[in-house]
């Protein structure tokens, strides 16, 4: 596997459990770089504990085909290395398929790197042509913002045409490794960045009473981390890496974009057993929490 992303550790988890021997070679120091060191460690040490070699540091320089297999040329700590491989998934990122759409011919104007410019309408510099997807050059693993991008432009051609982009606010994503891991909102470095004095929330779910579910499916791995404003019990951001992540990260978010503060999450009834009683529980812990 050439590359760390999300792409990269979602097939090397789903072949890894297909009982193929994997490994991941990582450009960067570390995995999930854009989040807070613990969340990262955590699921570093799930996917490595799964039996998955993460070479982190490596630049691929070279790949040779051979008659069943091919070899892996890459450079680490100034070093020269190879591995003997069956096949290979290139997870390197991708790039705009646009240049050849003929938008100069159509009037569109796009960026140097080939995104189709787009006002928060998706109308392009041509009016009746709207843009929509990772053509505008967004996160490119956000299917669900391609949908919205939809709404949008349906609301302008049969609607009032008041949807826009700067409506989305507190988007959810997901890493689909095994359990997944789903956050929203700021991580803790990021808050502390904004200024904000935090409270931690966070706990192993191991270690977490209130989430039979999770015992149920014999699926105890992870952590759940809350970050939420000291002063405003504002909930700032979340990471789920858990069972059902993907599913109760859309709660979390729900709770963010109406105001509801993280006490009210905490104190309310959900239906067991359930992935989401783990908010009775683990948000229970910012009352305990001692964060400068």
């Amino acid at each position: 596997m050439v590359g760390g992303g999300y792409l990269g550790i979602e097939f090397a988890s789903i072949y890894r459990a297909f009982g193929s021997q994997v490994t991941m070679f990582v450009r960067a120091a570390s995995l999930l770089g854009r989040e807070d060191d613990d969340i990262a460690a955590v699921a570093e040490s799930i996917l490595a504990g799964d039996g998955i070699e993460i070479v982190t540091g490596a630049h691929v320089t070279q790949v040779r085909d051979g008659e069943s297999g091919a070899t892996v040329i890459y450079d680490k700590d100034g070093q020269q290395h190879s591995v003997e491989v069956d096949a290979i998934l290139a997870a390197t990122g991708r790039v705009l398929a646009t240049r050849d759409l003929g938008l100069d011919a159509a009037g569109v104007r796009t960026t140097v790197a080939g995104e189709i410019e787009a006002d928060e309408h998706l109308r392009t510099s041509q009016p009746h042509i709207y843009a929509v997807g990772d053509v505008k050059g967004e996160a490119q693993f956000t299917t669900y913002l391609s949908l919205d991008d939809s709404r949008i432009v349906l609301d302008q051609l049969t609607g009032e045409g008041r949807r826009t982009t700067t409506d989305r606010v507190v988007v959810p994503r997901t890493l689909f490794m095994t359990p997944p891991l789903a956050t929203v909102g700021m991580t803790e470095r990021e808050a502390r960045q904004a200024g904000h004095r935090v409270k931690i929330a966070s706990q192993p779910v191991a270690e977490i009473v209130a989430m039979p579910r999770a015992y149920a499916v014999e699926e105890t791995r992870g952590v759940m981390k809350f970050v939420i404003d000291a002063e405003t019990d504002e909930i700032l951001g979340a990471a789920l890496l858990s069972i059902d992540a993907q599913e109760i990260i859309n709660t979390v978010a729900l709770a963010m974009r109406h105001g509801i503060k993280a006490a009210e999450l905490r104190d309310a009834v959900y239906t067991h057993p359930s992935s989401t009683e783990a908010f009775n529980d683990i948000l229970a812990s910012i009352l305990r929490a001692d964060e400068p």
